[in-house]
């Protein structure tokens, strides 16, 4: 453990972090955390003053915190000790860990971050059961478009596959570093998409050309549908085939 303050849930033994790894938590928890410490980090306090709002200045403690915190534990270093930056266009990435890659989305309280080695990552999490129809013409290409038309998708169903679509491209734009600077609808994530899809690059330029991982999870959480959770990685090298890592809940354990 690389805090001996802070009790946590265990993440998986022999990680390589080839394949993404995906955790998840609370606001509640980690914010809690982070008021039991002397006070925010350094390199925190100018964005905190800048924020408003309670529950915006919350939500941001705690994302800190679970970042340092999970960033130090994969590492063997201790939180404090985790230094956080963001691009010009607000990506956050760690300076001093280059060789690690991360993302962070939250919806309400559910928290969660995804870290990948030798690649580019995002992630994107929203509520379920959300009515997609409407956003339809900003999120597809017609190649796309034509692919639901075949399946003859509508109502809930159709609502479903554009939600899971929807969240895949935003993780792709986080990797990419431009948020929704990109369309939705300006790329394709098939490979077969005539659109075509910008190239993901590492932190020095270099075309990622292993393979890209996509996969979307369903979890519970709180009263309905739970949360639809997307993730995308690019690699420098193929990942090993095999199933997707299911995402691992971590946080203090007195939160429980």
């Amino acid at each position: 453990m690389s805090d001996s303050s802070l009790a946590l849930s265990p993440l998986p033994a022999g990680l390589s972090l080839r394949e993404p790894l995906l955790v998840h938590g609370t606001v509640e928890a980690w914010a809690r955390a982070a008021e039991s410490r002397p006070g925010p980090h350094p390199e925190d306090e100018a964005r905190l003053r800048s924020l408003h709002g309670a529950g915006t200045r919350r939500r941001f403690v705690a994302s800190r915190l679970l970042l340092r915190v999970l960033l130090g534990t994969l590492v063997g270093g201790r939180p404090e000790g985790v230094r956080l930056s963001r691009t010009v266009w607000g990506r956050p990435y760690a300076p001093d860990l280059p060789g690690l890659d991360f993302s962070l989305s939250h919806t309400g309280s559910f928290l969660v971050a995804a870290v990948v080695r030798d690649g580019r990552i995002g992630v994107d999490a929203e509520r379920s059961g959300r009515v997609m129809s409407v956003l339809e013409h900003r999120i597809c290409t017609p190649y796309e478009r034509a692919a639901f038309a075949t399946r003859v998708l509508s109502g809930a169903g159709r609502d479903r596959e554009l939600l899971r679509l929807w969240t895949l491209k935003e993780a792709y734009t986080k990797a990419l570093g431009t948020g929704l600077r990109q369309a939705p609808r300006s790329f394709g994530l098939d490979d077969d998409d005539p659109v075509g899809r910008p190239v993901l690059r590492d932190s020095d330029g270099t075309a990622l050309t292993g393979g890209l991982t996509t996969v979307t999870h369903t979890m519970p959480w709180g009263p309905g549908a739970g949360v639809l959770v997307s993730v995308v990685a690019g690699h420098r090298s193929s990942p090993t085939p095999g199933p997707s890592r299911e995402p691992v809940r971590f946080e203090p354990v007195s939160s429980r």
